[in-house]
């Protein structure tokens, strides 16, 4: 019999939940997905069907999935995103997520939904066709400059003033920059800073092969985003810059002791600022550009002794 899968729909809170997913990777599988999140999961093991159903207005996407998976009778159903759709599935078991105050980071009440009691780390399913196919033929760093909000958004000039420092620095690498098609334009001023042979602009690809390329890169750094989470549970070293969100529920997730991964913040977390799409402020003014320079600094020459350069002018 077959699992389904109904999975949240913003990409980070998917990735999350994708521990889960691969504690059953040997069963055949069903997944409902967001037309955001459902290219990750295109190289699924033992994947039947892949459902993609966006929000609707009146919750209307409801109906659309209950249209398309009443008729199986499943072995289990995995809903992460709590509604009453599985009790009205026919199901040998059913797995429901609770809504409530997360107190430990989210990977751990995602995995207890999953009925884990060990937390159970995200992961992303990639060919090796598709690694073979992307590998960078020159050491790479991986670069998401742009979050789901704008609150969560380290100043794209920030951004620029780190990488030329970087590109100066080590001229044997390349910097990738991914991103949504629609920020395009929020991006440009920052591939107009990088020299030409050394930006890889890889802004709306297919967001498999984004996650191909960013196994193979040495190091990543973004926001708290989608593709923080993405780096995260491929195992590529991240760094992840934070203002108004919690680094302790939503920082990037290893089950490795010491971490590869880095969360660097500005002020500390006040836990007052609410993210809602109507505040476009921007709560990472504090984070200055020579902290974050000193951690990609240390981490990028410890992941690539070979392109050690003469130190840098400080910033």
């Amino acid at each position: 019999m077959t699992n389904l899968f109904i999975l949240p729909r913003f990409i980070g809170d998917a990735i999350l939940t994708t521990g889960g997913l691969d504690k059953y990777k040997d069963e055949p599988a069903v997944i409902v997905s967001s037309s955001a999140a459902a290219p990750l999961f295109r190289d699924f093991p033992n994947l039947q069907e892949l459902i993609i159903v966006d929000k609707k207005p009146f919750e209307k996407h409801w109906i659309e999935i209950w249209k398309q998976t009443r008729k199986t009778s499943w072995n289990r159903v995995f809903d992460l995103k709590g509604s009453l759709l599985a009790y009205f599935l026919k199901a040998k078991k059913r797995y429901v997520w609770g809504h409530g105050v997360d107190v430990s980071h989210k990977v751990h009440r995602i995995s207890q939904c999953f009925g884990s009691q060990e937390p159970l780390s995200p992961t992303i399913w990639v060919s090796k066709e598709r690694l073979a196919r992307l590998k960078p033929n020159r050491p790479t760093f991986a670069v998401a400059p742009i979050p789901g909000w704008p609150g969560k958004q380290w100043p794209i000039e920030n951004f620029a003033i780190l990488l030329q420092r970087f590109c100066e620095t080590y001229p044997d690498a390349q910097v990738a920059v991914f991103a949504a098609p629609h920020e395009r334009s929020r991006v440009e001023p920052l591939l107009k800073a990088l020299p030409k042979d050394q930006c890889v602009d890889r802004i709306g690809g297919d967001l498999l092969d984004s996650a191909a390329l960013i196994q193979s890169s040495q190091l990543f750094i973004g926001n708290d985003s989608g593709l923080m989470h993405l780096s995260a549970a491929l195992n590529t070293p991240t760094i992840a810059l934070f203002g108004p969100s919690d680094e302790r529920i939503y920082g990037p997730w290893s089950a490795q002791n010491p971490s590869p991964h880095r969360t660097v913040r500005g002020e500390p977390f006040t836990g007052h600022v609410r993210q809602v799409k109507e505040d476009t402020a921007c709560y990472m003014t504090s984070l200055t550009v020579p902290p974050v320079w000193e951690v990609v600094k240390e981490l990028w020459e410890s992941r690539v002794p070979s392109t050690l350069q003469s130190e840098a002018v400080a910033i």
